[in-house]
């Protein structure tokens, strides 16, 4: 045998060995979010809930969720209204609510979803549909901590979401939606080019709809 067959031959192992592997964690990552799903979910509430609780107070100055909830059914200019009798009299503690929590928060919760990925996959709202047996808030969705992810964090995320699109452990609409915000929100074509389209609306507006996810 040659040394050149002999080195083909490497690499053709290497590629075949690499590609089974792949696979093999990915299976590992599927029975590991369907078998620890509850635990999961728990901690992914407590994130989501912790993140939503301090954006609304720099906005409505309470926790009590029932206020914050009758305050987002006001009309818009009653809610305008609203925000700016509530807005912070001391712009340094604004400030400082944003730094030393806001932005400590968001730094956590972007490393535990980019380790809760690299043991589960990521754990999308529709892949957690697919196993959680329980009740989920209707406005739970675990994309929210990736939207909130600190800048220096968004190529690694891009990365590793595309890998987990190709996975599908996530949808090709919430991967979009995802891209679009972890690209500074400047090119609406990560959404159109990722099932969505400008479809009108009753009023003949051309609304962007999530129409092929799949």
């Amino acid at each position: 045998m040659t040394k050149k067959i002999l080195i083909l031959l490497t690499i053709a192992l290497f590629s075949i060995t690499n590609s089974f592997s792949e696979q093999v964690t990915k299976q590992q990552k599927d029975i590991n979010f369907e078998r620890d799903i509850d635990v999961i979910v728990e901690e992914l509430t407590f994130m989501y809930d912790t993140d939503q609780a301090l954006r609304e107070y720099t906005l409505f100055k309470t926790y009590n969720k029932a206020v914050t909830d009758s305050i987002e059914r006001l009309p818009q200019e009653e809610m305008r209204s609203y925000l700016k009798f509530k807005k912070f009299k001391s712009d340094d503690l604004a400030k400082r609510i944003n730094k030393e929590y806001l932005l400590p928060i968001d730094e956590l919760n972007t490393q535990r979803i980019i380790e809760m990925t690299n043991q589960y996959g990521f754990p999308s709202l529709s892949r957690i549909k697919k196993y959680y047996k329980g009740m989920l808030d209707e406005e739970f969705n675990p994309y929210i901590l990736i939207v909130h992810a600190p800048k220096k964090y968004w190529e690694e995320l891009k990365g590793l979401l595309n890998k987990e699109l190709e996975a599908k452990h996530l949808s090709r609409c919430e991967y979009g939606h995802i891209l679009w915000h972890l690209n500074g929100r400047k090119n609406i074509n990560d959404m159109l080019n990722n099932g969505f389209k400008m479809i009108p609306n009753a009023e003949g507006q051309d609304v962007l709809t999530a129409v092929d996810c799949e």
